[in-house]
């Protein structure tokens, strides 16, 4: 993968998203960027920082699976495709099936982690346990399938 395709799935993720916000911030530039940047800061390659730019698309807007196999290929489109939570599953049905894509796993933890984080400024316990909750049935679901 190149920058050029990071430069495309960061352009198209700010689109898709236009007009949604994350409380009072703008959704993309806040929760989207936040969860990309705590990637590149723990150094994780492009696949995961094109990933996480898409993590919320196929879920929040007209971004489709196929759309982003055709400009990104079956391993970004895989993982989105774990990210992406069907109307017809349980939370922990969906967990587990992020936590086995090794991509969307990764993502997933950064994004619980970015939204616990900010329950926690916003002195809202109850969301950062949901998102603690996430971050250990991710990081453990591989465990409880064996």
């Amino acid at each position: 993968m190149t920058q050029n395709k990071v430069e495309l799935a960061e352009k198209l993720s700010k689109e898709s998203h236009q007009g949604q916000k994350y409380g009072p911030h703008d959704y993309f530039d806040y929760h989207i960027k936040g969860v990309v940047n705590s990637l590149i800061e723990h150094r994780f390659s492009e696949v995961y920082i094109i990933t996480a730019l898409l993590h919320d698309s196929v879920e929040d807007t007209p971004l489709t699976l196929d759309k982003i196999e055709s400009l990104f290929g079956k391993r970004v489109r895989d993982a989105v495709d774990a990210l992406t939570k069907r109307e017809s599953e349980t939370r922990e049905e969906y967990l587990i099936r992020c936590s086995l894509n090794p991509i969307a796993r990764v993502v997933k933890l950064h994004d619980a982690a970015f939204n616990a984080h900010n329950s926690h400024k916003e002195n809202n316990q109850s969301r950062v346990d949901y998102y603690l909750q996430t971050m250990l049935a991710v990081s453990t679901a591989q465990d409880r399938l064996e």
